[in-house]
């Protein structure tokens, strides 16, 4: 079922797939599960995703960002799933935004006490980075 009833789910996957150059725009019932599903809840399907899309880029976060936007699909991010940081849970009919890819220090600046980092770093990877 979709979101509202003038779009269907595949016209819906098809924008995406479209808009989500780099990354993986995964729709199989195992990606779906994987990322619908916490220990907090007692069933993946009561909150089943649409898809899961593994981001590679900013521009795939952005077409993911755009295709929700058009047909009012919200966008749960998800990371690394660390014991200090799970993520959020999956929500029914959303797009899951997994960011575990993009995760390249991009720059530490130790005299600004700064660091650039995509979205997906580890905290203990960035601390023991900055400690160099």
């Amino acid at each position: 079922m979709a979101a509202f009833a003038a779009f269907d789910d595949a016209e819906i996957i098809a924008d995406l797939k479209q808009n989500v150059p780099d990354g993986q725009v995964l729709t199989d019932d195992e990606s779906l599960a994987k990322g619908s599903f916490s220990s907090r809840q007692t069933s993946a399907e009561s909150q089943r995703a649409l898809a899961v899309i593994e981001a590679h880029s900013t521009a795939d976060i952005q077409g993911t960002l755009q295709t929700a936007r058009k047909y009012h699909v919200a966008v749960v991010p998800q990371d690394q799933f660390t014991s200090t940081v799970v993520g959020a849970d999956g929500v029914a009919h959303s797009f899951i935004l997994s960011t575990k890819q993009m995760n390249q220090i991009i720059e530490i600046d130790k005299e600004d006490s700064v660091a650039v980092v995509q979205p997906g770093v580890i905290n203990g990877d960035l601390d023991q980075a900055a400690r160099k």
